[in-house]
């Protein structure tokens, strides 16, 4: 086993940045963030070669990962346990219309958005999601998975990843357009070696 890595890449800016966005509302990037992630991607690409790429089916991420593997021949995997998590009712909302204890219902694993998905299934679904991605991965030098989702599943990653409390890794703010990198020596927790935000 050879240790890997692995990069978490969130999404750009979209017309409802600001808002919860889940996987009901499914806005395009915009124009510049559409450029800003391409330049990203290629950046990534050229310090390390992405050799494993995958990414959330909502438009938001599919539409850079798209043409980024395109445009350099990488084969691309559209996986919904990378999908945001279900806002349900609170979907689209602005945060400041919700009621106060919101942002506490969104840690307890017990509870959730109303109408939405429960946070221990959410987090299960993205568990799923990094155990599938990271297979098979180690037995040669150089390998980068990059996977393109969203500040929730980020989160949720990080926590699987690093064997992170989930609150703490709700804490680990990802700007959209950001990334971090990881380490990875399985059965070891991985290391984080970089935490970038969006380049202006």
């Amino acid at each position: 086993m050879k240790p890997f890595t692995v990069t978490l890449l969130r999404h750009g800016d979209t017309p409802l940045s600001g808002r919860l966005i889940g996987q009901r509302s499914d806005p395009p990037p915009t124009a510049a963030a559409q450029v800003q992630l391409a330049a990203t991607l290629a950046q990534l690409h050229a310090r390390q070669p992405i050799t494993r790429l995958a990414a959330s089916p909502l438009l938001r991420c599919r539409a850079p990962a798209e043409a980024f593997a395109a445009r350099h021949n990488v084969a691309l995997t559209l996986d919904a346990n990378l999908a945001e998590i279900d806002f349900g009712d609170w979907d689209a909302a602005d945060p400041l219309t919700l009621p106060a204890d919101w942002s506490a219902r969104c840690q307890d694993p017990a509870s959730g958005p109303p109408g939405g998905e429960r946070i221990v299934d959410f987090r299960g679904r993205c568990a799923r999601a990094w155990a599938h991605h990271c297979a098979g991965l180690g037995g040669q030098d150089g390998e980068h998975l990059l996977l393109l989702s969203h500040g929730g599943v980020i989160s949720a990653l990080l926590a699987e990843a690093m064997t992170m409390p989930w609150p703490l890794a709700r804490r680990v703010a990802v700007a959209r357009g950001g990334w971090l990198r990881l380490s990875c020596y399985p059965p070891e927790p991985a290391w984080l070696l970089a935490l970038e935000g969006a380049d202006a």
